[in-house]
């Protein structure tokens, strides 16, 4: 009976065993896990609205009043590929009549219903530079409004907080000076030649009654202040603060230009200064923000700002536009919340997608380094943060959740000695520039992404012994900056202690860390980057790798 008993004893015992070996749980387990967030992968959409046109009969103009949106001009860019709504308002007594629209060979009208209008031409363009075209929106006879040199493009946005708002012009600080030593060169090449439209929307506009009205609901146009202007000197530069246009939003422009000089390029300015993620998301996304993340605000010359009111004033009326992407700098008025971030920026960028219903693009600036003091502040507190914000906006990269999601990273354009201004860097061109090479090789194929991309984490795995991370863009093979054989940054959580380690490097994409029951692992944790001394990971061909961290689950013996 006893061997009998034994032999029972041993066979559960062994069954055991069998069941937590596959189940990865227990102590036998010692086969490689893969990390990961947890998070469900956001699905594009297989037809974009945006270039869905309806079968409709079209109609002659009828209206003998309406009001086309702000939003068209002359000098402005319509979306090529895409549907071209056109949209406005007029009174009540024109409901029932028709607005018509003509733009070289397309055609549309649609009818006034509760005194506005919105249609699509019927049929697409592709990209044109053809000087002297017009947008025609006409009603009954002799009423109509043209609109002179209408290009067909791409229409970006350039959103987030001060460090997306940073014109040319500067800070606060009196930062003018050293921004056009540093770009007067870059500012002559800004020239009506380049087919690059800028509109810019600019926060003071909001400071009144008026103001505090459009950002309490999602409006259907932007401001009468904001015109479409050619992306010449004198526009981009202008003559002050308040009418200077975003250094990122120009750069960005600019440099996508020329790499395909076939497709001009429209970029609209919907950023705030100061603006945490809940300013700028839209209220159907906001109700699905975790609740850490909800209730903040801004307060700009005594006005308080409510939830969502950047967005309901100047994203929201860009829901028409057809947009290709988004160039997105925003982070430090949230930096203290980084462990909800990544959720609520994922809800945020999947709302826009289905707003404007188009698979937008995001190309996403992970926060840099700043600098010890800003006008005679230290910079403390919640700047002490930014690493792990960094950490948040590199996560939905890593998990894959967020597709046309990119990371440009930013840690080597930050603050130098001897600038004036600690909380905004001016290195605003080398950010453009990366994002224009990895917008390029996603939307017109130039180039390739392996090659410009920076690089970042595929894949990580992990065993009892071993850490190791698949790399993507690696451009031609990872390497040290600094060519030594082990690259500096990397950190392994071991007993619940970041302690720094040298990987090494493994063929062309693959770093391979040497740990024992290590509980996670990063990269590039430091807060400041003067020199990159510290993090010498880079693409074959010099592109700095993205700053991440991740935890593991609970490691197997």
């Amino acid at each position: 009976m006893k061997v009998a008993r034994r032999a029972f004893i041993m066979v559960v015992m062994l069954s055991l065993a069998a069941v937590l070996a596959l189940s990865g749980c227990g102590v036998l387990t010692t086969g490689p896990k893969t990390w990961t967030s947890g998070r469900t992968e956001s699905k594009l959409a297989e037809k974009e609205a945006a270039t869905v046109i309806e079968d409709y009969t079209l109609q002659e103009g009828t209206a003998s009043e309406f009001t086309v949106a702000n939003y068209f001009g002359n000098d402005m860019i319509v979306p090529r590929d895409r549907r071209i709504e056109i949209w406005g308002t007029a009174p009540e007594s024109e409901n029932g009549k028709i607005v018509a629209a003509e733009f070289k060979d397309l055609k549309g009208s649609g009818e006034i219903k509760d005194g506005a209008f919105c249609f699509a031409l019927q049929g697409t363009l592709p990209a044109s530079k053809e000087k002297g075209q017009s947008l025609i929106v006409k009603g009954a006879a002799g009423v109509q409004k043209e609109y002179t040199d209408v290009l067909v493009g791409d229409v970006w946005i350039v959103s987030g907080q001060s460090n997306a708002d940073l014109t040319f012009w500067g800070t606060l600080l009196q930062t003018t000076k050293d921004i056009k030593a540093l770009y007067d060169d870059y500012l002559k090449e800004a020239t009506e030649e380049d087919d690059i439209r800028i509109l810019q929307q600019i926060n003071w506009t909001l400071l009144n009654k008026a103001g505090i009205a459009r950002m309490s609901e999602p409006q259907n146009d932007i401001g009468k202040q904001s015109k479409w202007q050619l992306a010449t000197k004198r526009k981009v530069y202008s003559t002050g603060a308040q009418t200077s246009f975003s250094m990122l939003g120009y750069f960005f422009a600019k440099e996508l230009y020329k790499l395909n000089p076939s497709v001009p390029i429209g970029i609209v300015m919907a950023a705030c200064g100061g603006s945490p993620l809940d300013l700028l998301c839209s209220p159907e996304a906001y109700e699905k923000f975790p609740e850490q993340i909800k209730n903040r605000t801004i307060t700009l010359n005594d006005i308080e700002l409510p939830y969502c009111a950047i967005y309901n004033a100047f994203i929201a009326p860009l829901r028409h536009v057809g947009v290709t992407g988004m160039i997105f700098y925003q982070g430090e008025s949230d930096a203290m919340l980084s462990a909800y971030y990544a959720d609520a920026l994922k809800t945020t960028f999947e709302d826009y997608r289905k707003q404007f219903g188009t698979n937008m693009l995001f190309l996403n600036v992970q926060l840099t380094s700043y600098g010890f003091e800003s006008g005679g502040e230290t910079l403390n507190g919640v700047w002490e943060a930014v690493p792990e914000m960094r950490f948040a906006q590199a996560e939905l990269k890593l998990d894959g959740s967020l597709p046309l999601y990119e990371i440009i990273p930013t840690i080597d354009v930050g603050f130098r000695k001897g600038d004036g201004d600690g909380a905004h860097p001016y290195y605003k061109f080398e950010i453009g520039e990366r994002a224009a090479k990895m917008a390029a090789a996603i939307r017109y194929g130039q180039s390739d992404l392996e090659s410009v991309g920076s690089p970042v984490p595929k894949e990580i795995t992990y065993t009892k012994d071993k850490i190791t991370i698949e790399y993507q863009y690696v451009g031609g093979g990872l390497r040290s900056s600094d060519d030594r054989i082990n690259p500096q940054g990397f950190e392994a959580l071991i007993n619940g202690t970041w302690q720094i380690v040298f990987p090494t490097i493994e063929g062309e994409s693959t770093v391979v860390i040497e740990a024992e029951n290590a509980e996670g692992v990063r990269y590039a944790p430091n807060l400041r980057y003067f020199n990159m001394n510290a993090a010498t990971l880079v693409s074959g061909t010099g592109n700095i790798a993205v700053p991440f961290s991740v935890e593991f689950a609970q490691q197997d013996g």
